[in-house]
């Protein structure tokens, strides 16, 4: 992503280097503990989900509102499935479907622990209530939209060659990382979550994405990448 460098001392925050990963887990422990002890970007929450509910209306809404399928799992599961079993056909190999179906699964499990471990009103209720109901804390949808949306395109290079010529590895990195910011910020005008919510998505989806990219669940080592 990028590089710090002091005089005398390089500090690298490159992607997928140690100072990255420390960056992005000291932002998800500061987001957590701030909404945790009720503080100032909590108190942003509010101001963001007042001016949105009383600005983002009529077809400025539908747009957004639109934007923010870039995250339904239920829709995107619905794309992967049939590029999954047209992968397989390719490839002669059911790798694509049951890695996908792995992914999916074990996405929705991280989704529903984190949830699960601090319970949290929406913002279309007009209360900000943690530990009593409630499934906002994190934003599963932004988390889809960096996870899920890479599958897609993964899947896509495969079932239609094609396409790899004009999506190489890096670039559909960079479309995930960008579908899931976008995600992220139609979520938050949309009034559908806390912008604590996508805060620690936009710092989970990343790291996410990196380990996926890592262990190369698509590939079997006899193809491009």
């Amino acid at each position: 992503m990028w590089e710090t460098r002091p005089a005398g001392k390089a500090v690298s925050v490159r992607w997928g280097s140690w100072g990255w990963y420390a960056l992005l887990f000291a932002v998800m422990v500061l987001v957590t503990v701030d909404v945790l002890l009720d503080g100032p970007l909590r108190h942003l929450d509010w101001i963001v989900h007042e001016f949105c509910d009383a600005h983002v209306r009529d077809g400025t809404l539908v747009a957004v509102h639109t934007i923010t399928k870039l995250g339904q799992r239920g829709i995107l599961v619905m794309i992967i499935a049939p590029l999954a079993v047209i992968a397989a056909i390719r490839r002669r190999s059911l790798r694509y479907p049951v890695m996908s179906a792995v992914i999916v699964v074990l996405l929705s499990l991280l989704e529903s622990g984190l949830k699960a471990s601090i319970p949290r009103t929406f913002p279309v209720s007009n209360t900000d209530v943690l530990f009593t109901h409630g499934t906002a804390y994190p934003s599963g949808h932004t988390l889809n939209a960096f996870v899920l949306d890479w599958v897609i395109l993964e899947l896509l290079v495969v079932a239609l060659p094609v396409a790899r010529r004009y999506l190489p590895e890096r670039r559909r990195r960079d479309i995930a990382l960008v579908t899931g910011c976008v995600a992220a910020v139609a979520l938050t005008v949309a009034d559908e979550h806390w912008l604590t919510d996508v805060l620690f998505s936009l710092a989970l989806g990343p790291v996410l994405l990196s380990g996926l990219i890592a262990v190369a669940p698509f590939n079997r080592g006899d193809e491009p990448r």
